[in-house]
């Protein structure tokens, strides 16, 4: 199950569950009532410790094995169908049930509104013959007697006058029909979660809370396992069960980061607040004062000031940012567009950033930068005599 450690926020209730083929896109499977507790990733996942609307990433490393189970209280047979690497048609032979009553020994049952049509798996259409009254299902008579398209029985001996209920098939054009074929070769899917986040109210309260967030649990190549099943009754709705086990590949982004060389990925967790708690409040510099040795360039670190009062990087150094010297500091300092600043003698100078979000608000801030002498410059060499000591 995935855990919250920090007791502000938890997960609860139902969510939604997409999986999608990798190689054509098609949606495999789609529900809304998927269990959270049902999530369960078999790998020992660091803390997560986001507090209130402060936006984290955990990414699943592949020194780990990544089995996600999981349940829906409803029932689909393309997807249990499309995990077990098959499709879905139309068009079936389901049983139907009829009464005739017995002209003599022979019976025949009025099939105008269906014609009987062999079972899946025989050439022959046959019926199932039972005296009404009897409360027994098809499956427990063992007699199978072949029915004509006409609705005549043969090999029946029946007695005049008496009613029968008459099991057949016939071809009914919306049911489906999954074929299930000797290899068994389950899909390779994406499996995409979307996971109610709260905060509680109530003492670390797991039931009562306001929900903050989501939790995006992402695995981007699931080999899904075909071991399925379906179980209901009368009482309890039908739950539909499927498990996979996470693919690891190599991400394009992580290895365009040298220091992710050499790292494959099974899947991540994305936590993102509420669009209530996901604006853009302010613009600050971490510290205020930016420390820098004369020739050193260094990113300006700035951070946004959330709604709810915590600090968030941005992904994004130029969209939508500006940096401009301030008059006076440009023999001290240089900035690129996207806040890379150079120190280029020392001295103190000062730089302003602001930032334009896509509604037009406008936020500035502005970093005081301390320049500071190399270590050359700093070693200073003299000449002169103070004195002597000589030992003889």
């Amino acid at each position: 199950m995935i855990r919250f450690t920090d007791r502000r926020i938890f997960v609860k209730g139902t969510c939604n569950v997409l999986l999608e083929d990798i190689r054509t896109g098609d949606i495999v499977y789609q529900s809304n009532k998927m269990s959270v507790g049902d999530i369960t990733p078999s790998a020992t996942l660091n803390e997560i410790r986001a507090g209130l609307g402060n936006p984290i990433a955990a990414m699943i490393s592949s020194d780990a094995s990544l089995t996600v189970n999981f349940e829906a209280a409803d029932f689909q047979l393309w997807a249990k169908a499309a995990q077990l690497g098959t499709s879905v048609t139309y068009s079936a032979p389901v049983p139907t049930c009829k009464t005739a009553k017995a002209t003599g020994q022979t019976l025949v049952v009025d099939v105008s509104d269906g014609v009987p049509v062999p079972e899946l798996g025989s050439k022959t259409a046959y019926a199932y013959v039972q005296t009404v009254g009897e409360s027994s299902h098809i499956a427990e008579d063992g007699t199978a007697y072949p029915i004509s398209s006409t609705g005549e029985i043969t090999g029946f001996s029946a007695t005049s006058d008496v009613t029968y209920k008459v099991w057949y098939f016939i071809e009914k054009v919306n049911a489906k029909k999954a074929v299930i074929g000797s290899f068994i070769d389950p899909k390779t899917v994406r499996f995409i979660a979307q996971i109610a986040v709260y905060s509680n109210l109530n003492n670390g309260s797991t039931s009562q809370g306001t929900r903050i967030g989501w939790l995006y649990y992402t695995i981007p190549y699931m080999k899904m396992q075909a071991d399925a099943s379906i179980t209901g009754d009368q009482n309890n709705n039908d739950v539909t069960k499927i498990s996979g086990t996470a693919l690891a590949y190599e991400d394009p982004d992580l290895l365009a980061d040298c220091n992710s060389c050499f790292t494959t990925t099974l899947g991540y967790m994305v936590y993102a607040p509420d669009e209530s708690l996901d604006t853009v409040k302010g613009l600050v510099v971490v510290g205020g004062i930016m420390t820098i040795t004369n020739g050193d360039s260094a990113r300006i670190p700035i951070r946004f000031v959330m709604a709810d009062g915590s600090l968030v990087e941005p992904t994004n150094y130029s969209d939508g940012f500006t940096y401009t010297v301030a008059a006076g500091s440009e023999s001290v300092i240089s900035v690129t567009d996207d806040g890379i600043l150079t120190a280029l003698t020392f001295g103190e100078g000062e730089c302003d950033v602001t930032y334009t979000d896509p509604n037009g608000n406008v936020y500035t801030c502005t970093i005081i930068v301390v320049a500071e002498k190399s270590a050359s410059e700093s070693w200073y060499v003299g000449y002169g005599t103070v004195g002597y000591m000589i030992i003889a």
